[in-house]
């Protein structure tokens, strides 16, 4: 639109620019999250270890067992495998080269 007529609006161009900016920060905010897997509970992480010291002969997949018969659903024995640190002794983590004896 030509400069003369911009008079004839009641607002300037920049008026209406800064309404459509606000408009779309508004519009296009979402709730930012960190990357990655969500960290567990503290109380989670602390019967990962307390199952882990009292059964040391336990694998990684027998303590993800236990922890969903007491109701807390931990999908990936990596899980439980980090939060009892590398190199425990007498604990497996299944992969896909180990079928579990088959």
């Amino acid at each position: 639109m030509p400069q003369e007529r911009w008079r004839s609006f009641l607002v300037s161009p920049q008026t209406i620019l800064g309404w459509h900016r606000s408009l779309v920060k508004r519009r296009w905010t979402y709730a930012h999250r960190r990357p990655g897997r969500p960290t567990l509970a503290k109380h989670t992480a602390e019967l990962i270890c307390r199952l882990g010291r009292e059964n040391p002969k336990w694998g990684y997949l027998c303590i993800v067992g236990e922890l969903k018969t007491l109701g807390v659903c931990i999908e990936e024995q990596s899980r439980v495998a980090d939060v009892l640190g590398p190199r425990q002794p007498n604990r497996k983590l299944l992969t896909w080269g180990s079928n579990g004896g088959a």
